[in-house]
């Protein structure tokens, strides 16, 4: 297909493609050309066609579940899930209800224990201008039948620093703007990870993926977590501790949950 895009605005693209899949720009303008230069669509072609190759994505997928089935947490949070992922994993957890923010692409994935959370409404707001799909899922509940409580995650627009950082910077806010609009009497979770784990995307631990580069290897934080207290004092619920899971290989499989 023709690009529309000019020589700069077709150089940027594949640069962004190479970032977001560690893979270089020759690859880049393939697969963008055969997904109509859309991004987001070549890089989960991409993603498609490696996870269909391997032969361990399922069973990765199960061994991630591992820790939920044996823990029960009440509820869960959950990045990246492509479609037949979030199908396993909705067979693995009986027990939950679940909630994805797309059907197609990579999801965010919020699932309750039946037992401790009756559902009141759940929303998908979908980021203005998004090129990847990105949205913004809500699950609104009432928790041991006395606390309202609304749990959110997003996963923001992939990519570098001069491309998406701005875009990022706007979706964060657009978060907190819904945490703080949230009714006072009612608890807020907005999902991620612990301050204390540096990096959350790890090259120097992670080898998952083999990088040519021994000098500088790619290390980032993307995940966070964010709590909004109910204003009613009767009320016994704050933050105690939590903990970044995966940074031990898989048993069952010599790999780490993560991608990377």
């Amino acid at each position: 297909m023709k690009c529309s895009l000019s020589g700069a605005e077709a150089l940027a693209v594949c640069n962004e493609f190479a970032s977001m899949t560690d893979t270089n720009t020759g690859l880049a303008m393939m697969m963008l050309q055969k997904n109509e230069w859309n991004l987001q669509r070549a890089v989960n072609a991409y993603r498609d066609s490696i996870q269909g190759k391997s032969k361990t994505s399922s069973k990765q997928t199960k061994s991630k579940i591992e820790k939920p089935i044996h823990e029960e947490p009440d509820a869960i949070f959950l990045q990246e899930v492509i479609p037949k992922a979030f199908d396993l994993i909705r067979n693995l957890l009986p027990k939950y209800d679940s909630y994805a923010g797309n059907t197609e692409g990579y999801l965010v994935v919020i699932l309750t224990r039946r037992e401790l959370f009756k559902v009141q409404n759940f929303e998908i707001i979908t980021y203005p201008g998004t090129n990847m799909g990105r949205n913004l899922l809500i699950v609104h509940k009432m928790y041991k039948n006395s606390m309202e409580i609304d749990l959110i995650t997003s996963h923001h627009e992939s990519g570098t620093e001069e491309i998406a950082s701005k875009e990022r910077m706007e979706r964060l806010k657009l978060c907190f703007k819904y945490m703080t609009d949230a009714p006072s009497h009612r608890i807020v979770l907005f999902g991620g990870k612990r301050k204390e784990c540096t990096y959350t995307w790890d090259m120097n631990r992670n080898t998952n993926v083999y990088y040519p580069s021994t000098d500088y290897r790619l290390r980032a934080r993307f995940d966070r977590l964010y709590y909004r207290p109910s204003t009613q004092t009767t009320i016994q619920f704050q933050p105690v501790y939590f903990e970044l899971e995966g940074l031990e290989k898989l048993p069952s499989i010599k790999r780490y949950c993560s991608d990377r």
